[in-house]
């Protein structure tokens, strides 16, 4: 795919650059609970790569594939409403409330490695933040 303007701000890459968008549906019990896109700047990609090297977590691909790690993550979470697309994914109803964590990782120079889009279904998990001053 290619970035659309969103993902290229987050990316810092160009709009229209091409991405790697890697897709994964979870289940509780059988039933859809949480819908998770991750999406990568192609040109970090170093090495030739195959559908099942996105078989492990993310942090895997881009540790072995582009030499990259994410060292920090930056995520807006908001409460949305499912619209047709997410519905028909998550097998809810149009108007079903999720929570969506809009996430950006960096690696320790502060350079953005990949963003992910989740979208969790209510009721299924608890999310719970802990504060602490240091």
């Amino acid at each position: 795919g290619f970035a659309d303007e969103k993902t290229a701000a987050q990316l810092q890459i160009a709009a229209g650059a091409p991405i790697i968008r890697v897709s994964r549906l979870c289940t509780a019990d059988g039933k859809p609970a949480i819908y998770c896109e991750d999406l990568i700047a192609k040109a970090l990609v170093k090495e030739d790569y195959s559908i099942s090297d996105f078989n492990l977590p993310i942090f895997h691909f881009l540790q072995q594939f582009c030499g990259v790690s994410a060292y920090l993550d930056l995520t807006d979470l908001k409460p949305i409403v499912a619209d047709a697309a997410l519905s028909e994914l998550l097998q809810i109803p149009v108007g079903s409330p999720l929570l969506h964590m809009d996430e950006v990782d960096y690696d320790i120079d502060g350079t953005p490695v990949f963003c992910s889009r989740e979208y969790f279904v209510d009721g299924i998990f608890r999310h719970t933040v802990l504060r602490k001053k240091l």
